[in-house]
């Protein structure tokens, strides 16, 4: 009932659309109850050897017939009605349905993208897709399901008013078969919402082993494993069409028990019904608008029968959407404004640990001063990565804060923050765009010579001219159209493009050969002057640039100083420059 109040909750915005669905349904009831006590009307008029006491007395046969007829031209009136209130019926559940889901999927990509990065590295990449796509689509059955499970009800209420008004005998006959059916179908529908449940956990399954080998195509190529890959997403397959074939059993049972019960009800009611005609003086005119009446109400009956067991199996999938609203951000945005960068960024007794018990970085403090660089240098997992993306607030420290201008980083924006920097991974990532979108990305206001100038400094622009479509030139997936140094050097351009006063650089020369990466290495010298960075160095040429070098160890920071100091002073820093120097085998 919780997910039905939800869906609900979505429709009321926009009530005047949900109001008049409502009211056609409302209306078609009415009108089937009216096409009853036409019928009622017509049979009685058609009975020329007895007709009602009433007419005889006062009209003749010519004014019977000419009643009959005139009935029936009302009565196609009714009909035409009750097809225009069928179809705005239709269409306003449509439109809720469709609107709905599109508000929902734009709703969930915001919300999405508002969660922190933690729950992307927590879920696999195929569960999140599923959910974008099989569950969204499941939601907007569920809603469809749900305005049919609305207003249905209204049309039943009708006929069984009528039912009731001709004779509550038969009706209650009539209606003998409800309990036992009823049962049946609340029995479907637990089976039913059990095992889509099921499918849409392997269905997400099913998306991940997908998406993992469409990913990873290369790896899968170069290590011979296509028949591997093509048994594990074939397994995962079975496994999905018997979890489905569960479901489909329930659901092929649902509609014979519906069909089996309203026949049983109609059979009943001709028994007794006709037993009263032939022994206790009912009218054949009563009986039959009375099973007209029954047959009409059967139809809503079904279709809500139907629309239930429709709504069980799209509800696990609905449930699933909602699931991701209900997850909250574990790194709450702050509500102050950062102010520009003036004077230094420090990092005091922090402290953090992915999971409880293991610690990734302990008591790290330090400060950069305003146009310094600083180089972090350390083994794998010494928490290099782990300490920009605490700059970033992707994560909060479990312990000490970190500040820009003595301002706590947890009391700010995430916008006023991350303006204010810039950033460049050791593997780019670049959208399948063109190069000036790639290069501008989320600036629709930039312009050519910005981007262009941009595009120099990184020393890419004569080869990006070189290209049959220059800066419209799509990169492809991933930025698969381009060459490795292509692409770090467009990832450079991006946040050279951004300007921003803080640069974060995770080895951004790493994919450069030695040609380009001078090159390079002299445009971000003369654009890192006056600004501040910090960089992840693995490469003596970098680490060299660097006004003081950091070096972490298991989490902790061992030394701090220049490259000639920490030569002399730290032998594990000496250890890694004869490493690079080829003086060490090992580091």
């Amino acid at each position: 009932m919780a997910i039905l109040w939800r869906m609900l909750r979505l429709a009321w915005r926009y009530p005047m659309r949900l109001i008049c669905f409502i009211a056609a349904g409302f209306g078609l009831g009415a009108v089937g109850g009216a096409i009853v006590g036409m019928s009622h009307l017509a049979l009685d008029l058609l009975d020329t050897a007895a007709p009602p006491a009433w007419m005889a007395e006062r009209f003749g046969i010519h004014e019977v017939q000419s009643a009959f007829y005139t009935l029936l031209a009302a009565g196609g009136v009714v009909l035409f009605c009750k097809c225009a209130l069928a179809y705005s019926e239709r269409y306003l559940e449509a439109w809720l349905t469709h609107r709905l889901l599109m508000d929902t999927q734009a709703s969930l990509a915001e919300h999405l993208l508002r969660l922190d990065i933690a729950y992307f590295h927590r879920e696999r990449a195929g569960e999140i897709l599923s959910r974008l796509t099989n569950d969204l689509h499941f939601l907007g059955r569920s809603v469809k399901f749900a305005c049919i499970l609305l207003t249905t009800p209204l049309a039943l209420i009708w006929y069984l008013a009528v039912l009731f008004y001709l004779s509550w005998q038969l009706a209650l006959l009539g209606l003998v078969a409800a309990p036992l059916g009823g049962w049946g179908m609340a029995y479907l529908s637990r089976k039913m919402r059990a095992a889509s449940r099921r499918a849409q956990e392997k269905r997400a399954d099913l998306t991940n082993a997908m998406v993992q080998f469409l990913t990873g195509i290369r790896i899968v190529k170069a290590f011979g494993c296509e028949e591997f890959e093509a048994r594990q997403f074939g397994a995962e397959n079975c496994r999905l069409f018997q979890v489905a074939m569960k479901r489909e059993r329930a659901r092929a049972l649902e509609r014979p028990l519906a069909e089996f019960m309203s026949a049983c009800g109609t059979l009943a009611v001709m028994a007794v019904g006709g037993a009263w005609v032939f022994h206790a003086g009912l009218r054949p005119a009563d009986l039959g608008a009375f099973i007209i009446a029954l047959g009409l109400m059967y139809g809503p009956a079904k279709e809500l029968s139907r629309a239930n067991s429709d709504l069980q199996e799209a509800l696990p999938g609905a449930e699933r959407v909602f699931g991701i609203f209900d997850l909250r951000p574990a790194v709450a945005e702050g509500a102050e404004e950062l102010p520009p960068f003036q004077k230094a960024i420090s990092f005091e007794n922090v402290a953090f640990a992915y999971m409880p018990g293991i610690s990734v970085l302990r008591d790290i403090t330090f400060t950069v001063r305003k146009g310094e660089r600083v180089a972090l240098v350390g083994p794998s997992a010494a928490g290099k990565s782990t300490l920009l993306d605490l700059l970033m607030r992707f994560y909060d420290p479990d312990r000490g804060r970190i500040t820009i201008d003595g301002v706590d980083l947890r009391r700010v924006t995430f916008k006023s923050l991350r303006r204010q920097m810039a950033m460049v991974s050791q593997e780019p990532f670049l959208f399948n765009c063109s190069i000036r979108d790639n290069i501008a990305y989320g600036r629709s206001d930039a312009t050519a010579e910005a981007i262009e100038s941009a595009a120099r400094a990184a020393y890419i622009h004569d080869e990006i001219l070189a290209m049959p479509n220059g800066y419209e030139t799509l990169v492809g997936e991933r930025g698969a159209n381009l060459s490795g140094g292509q692409r770090q050097r467009l990832a450079i351009a991006r946040a050279l493009f951004k300007n921003a006063p803080i640069l974060i650089l995770d080895e951004a020369t790493s994919a450069l050969d030695a040609e380009s990466e001078s090159k390079v290495q002299e445009a971000l010298d003369r654009l890192m002057a006056g600004r501040t960075t910090l960089v992840i160095a693995h490469r003596l040429s970098t680490i060299r640039r660097a006004d003081r070098i950091i070096v972490l160890e298991a989490g902790a920071i061992t030394g701090q100083g220049t490259h000639a100091e920490l030569l002399d002073s730290h032998p594990t820093y000496a250890r890694f420059v004869r490493l690079q120097t080829g003086e060490a085998d090992e580091y």
